[in-house]
């Protein structure tokens, strides 16, 4: 069942309605999240609860604890808010969301949102993929940071929810339209009448003026003027791809549109291309044929199947902009130089690195001896050296002569569960479950758990005992282990090379599932 943004303005107030008349009914609830940052703050509030009521939704306001970790202070007017508010929003939404049980939230995002959307990210330099816009349905993904600390983490939970968009082919004045129609009563922030207050603002400004001009430019930044100039470009080449459409805000939909359907195709191509290309590999691991990826031209697909490899292989939040190395051209460019070599009948043998914390190895794939990192210092595919020649992508070994504790750092591979075991068991929990290194969920079945482990933990005062989970292989998969004292570690579970789960003679009661995945959204 979904949950609807509720903000209690038209675009959001004419999808609760259109939800609320769907046949077969959909269970639907109706969040509003009251930032608490303007005057008109608890009007909006109202009406959002006033609209759902009449519709006969649930609806919840929820208010961002400011000041409270992870959030931070209450934003100062004077100062810019709009990505902390727009990050907050988001993180109370998803708990929202989670609270409710829904897991699918819909935002209210039309076709003139996108048209903005587009400008923005074409002023910014993205590529024809980038500016496709938002996507109609995605994976609300894992989040950005690594931890409860983040505004922007969720975790694991992110996997199983999603954002959709249903009114992302409808343009504004639709959507005026049906509210007007069935008298829909709503409120317009102010605040997005303000062009000076957000880059956004200002181009929904540029773009509501005849001929897309500012007759009377705000007292702007000088870098929003500046982009501005780059969004007004970046406006007269998104009309150029829809030259069947006269009406220049009609040209602009069009072009959004028609990138949003490359995007998806792009998508479609990209899967069918890896699944084609894979081969089997170890658990964490993606193991790409050297022929089959020989085999794809389009560099714009090649550009995606980097990204997509790295996003899936990464130690970095999935979903997030590092787990995609940041988008950054250079490195891309850089791995696809050695998956797609200039000279195809001679490839370079050297294990690399290019963003994401992925590991990339030249490899020889045999049915019946597996892998083997190639020795030779050239290797002609057209004489594989007893072997098919692929590409090996892995998790990057940690930094071990960084001092810091980041994501690229060994401390985060050590994982000390001894006080959460401590409290799961006195509060009577059933599960304790740990993403482990944003790559692996492992969970412990507490009712299941073997005598001399619980007498340990119950002991803990009489001698110092942990309970870890570590790295092993070359692949850093988890490892978990009892520590007592000075004695040796006592392995309570360990993954194997076919990806199951070996308790050392107890019954099954510790679970290590690998859960990035592959998927485009």
């Amino acid at each position: 069942s979904p949950a609807v943004a509720n903000s209690g303005g038209p675009d959001s107030t004419c999808l609760l309605f259109l939800l609320s008349r769907l046949r077969p009914s959909v269970s639907v609830v109706s969040l509003h999240v009251n930032h608490g940052l303007q005057p008109a703050s608890a009007d909006m509030a109202d009406r959002a609860a006033a609209n759902a009521a009449s519709m006969g939704i649930p609806h919840r306001t929820l208010h961002i604890p400011w000041g409270r970790p992870p959030f931070p202070h209450r934003p100062v007017p004077s100062t810019p808010f709009e990505n902390i508010a727009r990050q907050a929003r988001y993180n109370v939404l998803f708990r929202g969301m989670t609270h409710s049980g829904a897991s699918i939230l819909a935002l209210g995002h039309h076709a003139d949102d996108q048209v903005e959307t587009s400008l923005m990210r074409l002023a910014r330099g993205s590529t024809l993929v980038g500016a496709a816009g938002m996507r109609r349905r995605r994976r609300w993904g894992m989040g950005e940071g690594n931890s409860t600390d983040d505004l922007a983490w969720v975790g694991h939970p992110g996997m199983s929810h999603f954002i959709i968009r249903p009114l992302l082919d409808f343009p504004k004045d639709r959507i005026l339209a049906t509210c007007d129609s069935h008298a829909l009563n709503y409120v317009n922030d102010p605040t997005n009448l303000h062009p000076e207050t957000t880059l956004r603002n200002a181009v929904r400004q540029m773009l509501a003026s005849p001929a897309l001009r500012m007759t009377e430019p705000p007292p702007l930044q000088r870098d929003t003027s500046e982009s501005l100039k780059q969004i007004k470009r970046a406006s007269a080449f998104l009309q150029s791809i829809a030259t069947d459409v006269t009406d220049t805000r009609e040209r602009l939909r069009r072009a959004t549109s028609l990138l949003a359907e490359r995007a998806e195709q792009l998508d479609s191509q990209v899967t069918e291309q890896l699944q084609n290309g894979i081969l089997p590999s170890p658990p964490s691991t993606l193991l790409l044929s050297s022929p089959k990826l020989l085999a794809v031209d389009d560099p714009v697909v090649r550009f995606a199947m980097v990204l997509r490899a790295m996003r899936y292989v990464s130690f970095h939040p999935w979903g997030s902009t590092r787990a995609d190395g940041d988008r950054r051209r250079a490195g891309i460019h850089r791995i696809m130089n050695h998956l797609w070599p200039a000279e195809p009948s001679v490839v370079s043998l050297e294990r690399f690195t290019a963003g994401s914390g992925v590991l990339w190895t030249p490899v020889l794939y045999s049915h019946n001896k597996g892998l083997k990192i190639r020795s030779e210092s050239l290797c002609h595919l057209e004489q594989p050296c007893g072997g098919q020649s692929a590409w090996l992508a892995s998790r990057l070994p940690p930094f071990l002569k960084n001092p810091q504790e980041g994501a690229g750092s060994a401390s985060r591979l050590s994982v000390d569960l001894t006080k959460q075991f401590i409290l799961a068991l006195a509060t009577s929990r059933d599960v304790l479950q740990v993403l482990y290194d944003c790559r692996f969920l492992v969970g412990f079945d507490l009712t299941q758990i073997p005598k001399h482990v619980r007498d340990a933990l119950n002991n803990a005062q009489d001698q110092p005992i942990s309970i870890k989970i570590l790295p092993q292989t070359d692949y850093f998969w988890p490892k978990v282990v009892l520590r007592k004292g000075s004695d040796p570690d006592l392995v309570l579970a360990v993954l194997d090379e076919k990806g199951g789960i070996d308790t050392l003679g107890s019954r099954p009661w510790i679970s290590m599932e690998w859960v990035r995945l592959l998927d485009a959204t």
